[in-house]
């Protein structure tokens, strides 16, 4: 029997991506903890000790940042404001929190964090915590959070950080999809976590 040429390359494309399915298959499974890839324990914008259990059961959009930030943080914030306004009309808000993450733990206190949250949509949970803790959070979230050489001038040391928005699917206590900017729309944010 004669193979084509053409059904050999489609049975090596499929054998492939079978192979790269399966071994990304077996990292989410055998992850550390059984798979639970988000874990942290920081402070929320009341003061209070919030780890990965007190979001448990919820849908989270997860953004990276510092409040200082002059252009593009408060821009993402300001979208994923958007798109949970948008999720409260269609009646979706309910099942997704926001959450602000701060990168900027020698600058960003607690009331630093809660003043920051008043400009953006009332649902979002705002943490910050030590540059260990922040740290830790990162690693768990597979992102990185790396300091730049401090300015010689004012002595401040900036922390880079990814421009990724992360949602968290409760079901799976995995991340859907980082993406470079938050969801454009609310439909999209919709229709991940009603899978």
């Amino acid at each position: 029997m004669h193979i084509s040429p053409w059904t050999k390359s489609l049975l090596l494309f499929a054998v492939t991506l079978t192979i790269v399915g399966t071994s990304f298959a077996f990292v989410l499974l055998h992850h550390e903890e059984g798979g639970n890839r988000i874990a942290f324990s920081l402070t929320d914008q009341d003061g209070d000790r919030v780890t990965q259990k007190n979001l448990a059961g919820k849908n989270l959009l997860v953004f990276f940042g510092f409040t200082s930030c002059r252009d593009v943080c408060p821009a993402q914030m300001s979208k994923l404001s958007n798109v949970m306004n948008a999720l409260d009309k269609s009646g979706h808000g309910k099942r997704i929190t926001p959450v602000f993450i701060s990168v900027d733990p020698e600058r960003d206190s607690v009331e630093k964090v809660a003043a920051y949250l008043q400009h953006f949509h009332s649902s979002f949970v705002g943490l910050t915590g030590t540059r260990p803790a922040l740290q830790s959070a990162a690693d768990r979230f597979k992102t990185l959070l790396d300091q730049v050489p401090k300015n010689p001038t004012s002595g401040y040391q900036l922390t880079t950080h990814p421009l990724c928005t992360w949602l968290i699917r409760t079901a799976e206590l995995s991340i859907s999809y980082p993406s470079r900017s938050p969801p454009k729309t609310s439909s999209s944010v919709s229709a991940s976590i009603s899978r």
